[in-house]
């Protein structure tokens, strides 16, 4: 994303590929998490904004009306490192497709997360 016209609309375009990367992986059910309770709040009320963001949030709420399970939720930034780290070396680093393959750079962040949670 070279130019966003604010972080509202940064967190919209985020929102969108994660759920393209859902619908990608053919998922059947969708939980998003973000540390922005704005973000949360406007997908819970039907994506329904006002702003530079209204129409990502837009498509993002029929997108997700795709899915027979969706649910957004409200977590602390320190449970939403890895999207961190992702936005963080996005910045730095080439365009790519990883689908099938993590980059390098996260593989640590994905095993740590994996790690709280089957440790729980």
């Amino acid at each position: 994303m070279d130019w966003c016209a604010d972080v509202l609309t940064a967190e919209a375009m985020a929102l969108r590929f994660g759920i393209l990367l859902a619908q990608k992986a053919r998922s059947n059910r969708l939980v998003v998490n973000s540390d922005n309770l704005e973000v949360i709040d406007t997908m819970k009320n039907g994506g329904h904004t006002v702003g530079a963001a209204a129409a990502v949030f837009d498509d993002c709420y029929f997108m997700a009306c795709d899915f027979p399970l969706v649910r957004f939720e409200h977590c602390n930034r320190e449970a939403n490192k890895i999207a961190h780290e992702i936005a963080r070396v996005a910045k730095f680093s080439e365009t790519r497709d990883w689908f099938e393959e993590p980059m390098s750079d996260i593989v640590n962040f994905l095993i740590n997360d994996v790690t709280i949670i089957t440790n729980k």
